[in-house]
């Protein structure tokens, strides 16, 4: 590497049609970007969007591109702070998380390029699955690692405008009309049913021809890509127990707010270095938890990069202050050495 980098990266903005969010995550993230990413020489300055950024999944082709675009005509000032952002030679990455995965589909990753830097599309990258960085870090929005949330299949919406991933169980019992829970819970075992056929065809030929491109685009080799593919599994026999006792602790206060890495981040890691691709960071959302960590047996680094919606969970200072935006920033010296964590911006300047 000739000259150092800087990586911004925070997750779970959730921006959507409406802009009803008392913590205004579309004007703070304005805000952020002019007033910490400077313009980039060398596309040595990155800001990573680690999933769920928009409310977009489980739509038809051309409704996502549609609906993206309500999104960001609703949000202008996120919308003109990005295409400076790009403008100025600042390189911007999607991750697609459980609300965004339809951000994946080739014409609706064309069109956000297409809308935040029509002049340079190659300034925005949308990854359907991980950002990896060479011996720097590894990223995911993490909801892959939840059984209720995995979509197993999840590069197939990368290669296809028209195939349909199915939704996973929290997802159905979502997004089913019915108020029966009687017919909602009908919805969640379809969908059960589903995210075991999946776990199965993603085993098979036919998917391990996408993980071997999917491997091309990361800098992975095959055999790396179908591990980490295949470290998280959905079972019904487990999942449902887990997501019941997960509901009832939530409801009556108990849930669980740890402090630590979780297992996943481990079982990554390890595998990146048993191929030889170690990384220093490892970074994650999805929970709503901003916390940094050790990850066990591991030299690596864990990052949560928390929320910006006002869903805030686990005992950080956003919490007690709407005005802490966590976020993480990992900085690359000309040597490759790393350096940064977790942070809180505030835009008071506190």
């Amino acid at each position: 590497m000739s000259s150092g980098a800087r990586w911004w990266l925070l997750s779970d903005l959730h921006l959507g049609v409406s802009d009803d969010d008392p913590r205004s995550p579309g004007r703070m993230l304005a805000e952020f970007l002019r007033r910490e990413v400077p313009a980039s020489s060398g596309g040595q300055q990155h800001v990573a969007f680690v999933g769920d950024t928009f409310e977009l999944a489980g739509l038809a082709e051309h409704e996502s591109q549609s609906r993206l675009k309500s999104i960001l005509a609703r949000h202008p000032a996120t919308f003109q702070a990005l295409e400076a952002c790009a403008a100025r030679g600042v390189q911007l990455h999607f991750l697609c998380g459980n609300h965004d995965a339809d951000l994946a589909r080739p014409s609706v990753a064309a069109c956000l390029s297409a809308l935040l830097s029509p002049l340079e599309p190659t300034r925005v990258r949308v990854h359907p699955w991980i950002l990896h960085v060479p011996h720097v870090l590894v990223a995911e929005h993490g909801h892959q690692h939840y059984a209720l949330h995995r979509t197993p299949e999840v590069l197939r919406v990368a290669v296809s405008d028209t195939d349909e991933l199915h939704l996973p169980p929290l997802a159905a019992w979502h997004a089913h009309p019915s108020r029966s829970r009687l017919r909602r819970a009908g919805a969640v075992a379809r969908a059960c049913v589903g995210s075991e056929r999946a776990e199965r065809r993603i085993r098979q030929p036919a998917y391990d021809e996408l993980l071997q491109t999917e491997s091309l685009r990361l800098a992975l080799d095959g055999d790396t890509v179908r591990d980490l593919a295949r470290l998280s599994r959905f079972r019904t026999v487990s999942a449902i127990p887990a997501t019941a006792i997960r509901m009832v602790r939530r409801r009556t206060g108990r849930a669980v707010s740890g402090e630590e890495a979780p297992a996943a981040a481990g079982s990554i890691t390890r595998t990146l270095a048993a191929h030889g691709f170690g990384v220093a960071w490892y970074v994650s959302g999805h929970t709503h938890r901003a916390i940094e960590s050790t990850v066990t047996a591991s030299t690596t680094r864990y990052v949560n990069t928390g929320t910006w919606s006002s869903d805030v969970r686990g005992p950080g200072p956003d919490q007690s202050d709407r005005r802490a935006f966590p976020h993480a920033v990992i900085d690359v010296d000309s040597d490759g050495a790393t350096s940064g964590g977790l942070r809180y911006w505030r835009p008071d300047g506190g």
